[in-house]
């Protein structure tokens, strides 16, 4: 035992292994040896035969309570929590002694979605152990999952105070903060998980990933270059550097990152999807048949099979072949939208409950009278209108900072009156609010965004497209803002919508109709803004600015109150990072190649040509 011990000690699973069905081959009932050849074989992820030995020393000796907890973990390993559950059960009871069982058991628990049942196993563990990291880990997800986000925080804290010495406390802070968009902090916590553990490639990763979303590109690529220093072969790393290298312009080189993460992971979609996703980047007849033959033979995970689905729709697009591209785009759509949860009657409920409460009334009464600085210019509509190239047109002016998508808006309003005990609610609870509450929270949504902003200029750009459903909120807190919609030809729109493959949000995208409802939700409370806010958003259509930029260039700048520069008809000389799916295009100048896209699949289109026939 003692050698087997050695070779487990030291990593040498393979000799471990081949001991092991040595000494079997002569003591087949040695109890000791086929318990820890099963937990061998679980390690090396040969689940079979390590079920076939494990449950073999269970029948030899069923009071073992180590084979029991194995078992438990290969059925956890399976998805088969149930199973796991009852094989950690009775290892819990065998040895009460040892809590590693009871967190298998909790977490089998939370795979079967028993939060509670869960946060009582994690309170049995800390009955032994009070400072127990996983079980506060454990008891951390479920009040995240639970949106009682106070105590998560504190069980995450708590667990690096704790565990002052261990960088996996930091990562969990950090991740914690990324999805709070509270990202300087989260970047301070990767910050000390690197300086506890600098050799653990996973810091500098959600360093890097951390840092991109707040802009900071320089900064974000020494992150993931260090993270591939130490891990070259870490597919998250090589897509992050190649995306970095793409919205700085550095097409060749992000091509060439993204190749290796496809070399390297052959299987991995988004590798490809990335490469498809770059405007004239073409796939090799024998890229299509590699692609078209992992799809074919099965096998892969489901969102690795999406990218694959959306890339080879790319590249049957290149070659003209418009029907097998709609295809694949049909099938990955379905596929992406069977993972995404989108209800569209809770956003027309939504809208409904907006229309009601923001009445010109309420506008006109409510409004703070406090100018901010600097001043933000909201760029919003759905997304694939044109609002990437009027923020690289305003980004192009010496006094306009671009800051690109930001959160702050959506969050800051879904989080009003979350702590009230009257119930009220955004945007109910609006009509009980004085000017200056509004006002303060304007100056919140400064401080929010300060982060993203790295120029001291006078104006800055926020695109996030889902704003258009809160562009009273934003008069309201924020009076001296701009506000501009950004539109174009809805089918345009919504084959363009259908087209991409999103990163993250967007999930109405996925599906035609609804993808045409949600437009057809966009009219109506664009029209509603225009009603009781005349004259205070400037709307800009695609197509006029790509059949004459500098008219539009100079509505744009007259109404955000800008001076006339040059620059902003030459907004493709800019070396700024554009994050949005048409960094190329706004790389190159105007062309009309997008205008009647959707015309290359309309025989594809009956069902949104219905949808869309009251706007059309």
């Amino acid at each position: 035992m003692a050698r087997v011990s050695r070779f487990v000690d030291e990593g040498l699973l393979d000799q471990a292994e081949q001991f092991c069905r040595e000494v079997i081959e002569t003591e087949s009932e040695n109890i000791n040896m086929l318990g820890i050849f099963g937990a061998i074989l679980l390690k090396l992820r040969k689940n079979n035969e390590a079920e076939k030995y494990l449950k073999r020393t269970i029948d030899l000796a069923p009071t073992f309570a180590k084979p029991h907890e194995d078992l438990g973990t290969l059925y956890l390993s399976e998805n088969k929590p149930d199973r796991a559950a009852t094989y950690f059960e009775k290892s819990a009871r065998l040895d009460p002694g040892h809590v590693s069982a009871l967190f298998g058991l909790a977490n089998a628990q939370l795979q079967m979605d028993k939060r509670q049942e869960a946060e009582d196993t994690c309170d049995a563990i800390l009955e032994k152990e009070p400072d127990n990291p996983e079980a506060l880990r454990l008891l951390a997800q479920i009040a995240t999952v639970d949106k009682r986000y106070v105590i998560a925080e504190g069980l995450l804290l708590k667990i690096a105070r704790s565990t002052p010495e261990q960088s996996a406390a930091y990562l969990d802070l950090g991740h914690f903060l990324v999805d709070r968009s509270r990202l300087s902090e989260a970047t301070d916590a990767f910050h000390k998980a690197i300086e506890i553990n600098p050799s653990d490639y996973s810091n500098h990763l959600a360093l890097g990933n951390s840092l991109s979303i707040l802009g900071l590109t320089v900064e974000s690529l020494a992150a993931f270059e260090k993270c591939l220093e130490l891990e070259p072969r870490e597919p998250s790393a090589l897509l992050g550097r190649g995306h970095l290298l793409r919205i700085q312009g550095r097409r060749d080189e992000a091509i060439a990152s993204y190749k290796k993460c496809a070399e390297l992971r052959p299987d991995f979609g988004a590798a490809f999807w990335c490469l498809a996703s770059l405007k004239g980047h073409r796939f090799s007849d024998e890229d299509v048949s590699e692609m078209q033959r992992r799809i074919e033979s099965g096998g892969l995970d489901p969102v690795s099979e999406t990218n694959f689905r959306f890339a080879l729709a790319r590249a049957y697009e290149d070659r003209g072949d418009f029907d097998d591209a709609w295809q694949q785009y049909r099938r990955g759509n379905d596929e992406k939208r069977a993972r995404v949860q989108y209800d569209p009657v809770k956003v027309e409920t939504k809208h409904d409950r907006l229309i009601e409460v923001f009445t010109a009334g309420l506008l006109q009464e409510k409004i703070s009278r406090e100018t901010v600085s600097p001043t933000p210019i909201f760029i919003l509509g759905v997304p694939r209108s044109g609002s990437t190239l009027i923020e690289q047109i305003l980004a192009s002016h010496s006094m306009v900072e671009g800051a690109g998508e930001l959160p702050q808006i959506v969050m800051m309003s879904a989080a009003l009156g979350k702590t009230r005990s009257d119930n009220l609610a955004y945007p109910e609870l609006l009509r009980h609010m004085h000017p200056e509450e509004l006002a303060s929270l304007g100056k919140t949504y400064l401080d929010q965004t300060a982060p993203h902003r790295h120029a001291d200029l006078p104006y800055f750009t926020d695109k996030m497209p889902a704003n258009f459903s809160h562009a009273g909120f934003i008069r309201l807190i924020l009076p001296n803002a701009k506000i501009i919609d950004a539109r174009r030809n809805p089918l345009d729109t919504c084959v363009g919508n259908y087209r991409q493959l999103f990163a993250q949000g967007k999930k109405q995208s996925y599906d035609l109709q609804e993808l045409g409802e949600y437009c057809l939700q966009y009219r109506r409370m664009m029209d509603h803004w225009d009603e009781v806010l005349p004259g205070c958003i400037l709307k800009v259509n695609y197509e006029d600015v790509v059949d004459d930029l500098e008219s539009q260039v100079r509505r744009i700048l007259e109404y955000c109150d800008l001076p006339w520069e040059d620059a902003c008809l030459r907004y493709y000389d800019s070396d700024r990072s554009v994050n949005t799916a048409s960094a190329e295009q706004v790389r190159e100048p105007i062309y009309k190649d997008a205008v009647g896209y959707w015309k290359n699949y309309e025989s594809h289109l009956d069902e949104l040509l219905e949808v869309l026939a009251p706007v059309l």
